[in-house]
Protein backbone atom coordinates (compact mmCIF):
# COMPACT_ATOMS: atom_id res chain seq x y z
CA UNK A 1 0.00 0.00 0.00
CA UNK A 2 1.29 3.47 -0.71
CA UNK A 3 1.79 6.32 1.72
CA UNK A 4 -1.30 8.16 0.52
CA UNK A 5 -3.50 5.16 1.29
CA UNK A 6 -1.95 4.78 4.74
CA UNK A 7 -2.42 8.52 5.40
CA UNK A 8 -6.07 8.19 4.42
CA UNK A 9 -6.54 5.28 6.81
CA UNK A 10 -4.89 7.27 9.62
CA UNK A 11 -7.06 10.30 8.93
CA UNK A 12 -10.19 8.17 9.18
CA UNK A 13 -9.20 7.01 12.66
CA UNK A 14 -8.65 10.60 13.83
CA UNK A 15 -12.09 11.82 12.82
CA UNK A 16 -12.74 15.42 13.87
CA UNK A 17 -9.27 15.69 15.45
CA UNK A 18 -7.27 15.32 12.24
CA UNK A 19 -5.89 18.88 12.47
CA UNK A 20 -4.42 18.05 15.88
CA UNK A 21 -1.93 15.53 14.46
CA UNK A 22 0.99 15.42 12.03
CA UNK A 23 -0.30 12.81 9.59
CA UNK A 24 2.93 12.65 7.56
CA UNK A 25 5.01 11.95 10.67
CA UNK A 26 2.55 9.30 11.82
CA UNK A 27 2.74 7.56 8.45
CA UNK A 28 6.56 7.68 8.52
CA UNK A 29 6.66 6.12 11.98
CA UNK A 30 4.10 3.46 11.14
CA UNK A 31 6.01 2.40 8.05
CA UNK A 32 9.33 2.42 9.92
CA UNK A 33 7.86 0.35 12.76
CA UNK A 34 6.71 -2.20 10.22
CA UNK A 35 10.15 -2.47 8.57
CA UNK A 36 9.07 -0.42 5.56
CA UNK A 37 6.46 -2.91 4.38
CA UNK A 38 3.08 -1.75 5.65
CA UNK A 39 -0.09 -2.82 3.86
CA UNK A 40 -2.66 -1.42 6.25
CA UNK A 41 -2.89 0.16 9.68
CA UNK A 42 -4.81 -3.00 10.55
CA UNK A 43 -1.41 -4.71 10.63
CA UNK A 44 -0.89 -3.01 14.03
CA UNK A 45 -2.57 -3.94 17.26
CA UNK A 46 -4.62 -1.06 18.63
CA UNK A 47 -2.28 -0.26 21.51
CA UNK A 48 0.81 0.00 19.29
CA UNK A 49 -1.00 2.05 16.67
CA UNK A 50 -2.34 4.61 19.15
CA UNK A 51 1.02 4.85 20.93
CA UNK A 52 2.60 5.98 17.66
CA UNK A 53 -0.26 8.34 16.85
CA UNK A 54 -0.13 9.99 20.28
CA UNK A 55 3.54 10.89 19.81
CA UNK A 56 2.43 13.22 17.02
CA UNK A 57 -0.29 15.10 18.89
CA UNK A 58 0.33 18.76 18.02
CA UNK A 59 -1.89 19.93 20.87
CA UNK A 60 0.18 18.27 23.60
Amino acid sequence: MNRQDIAHQVSLTLGDHIADFDIDAIVEDLIAAHDGDLNSIDDFDSESYWAIVETHDATA
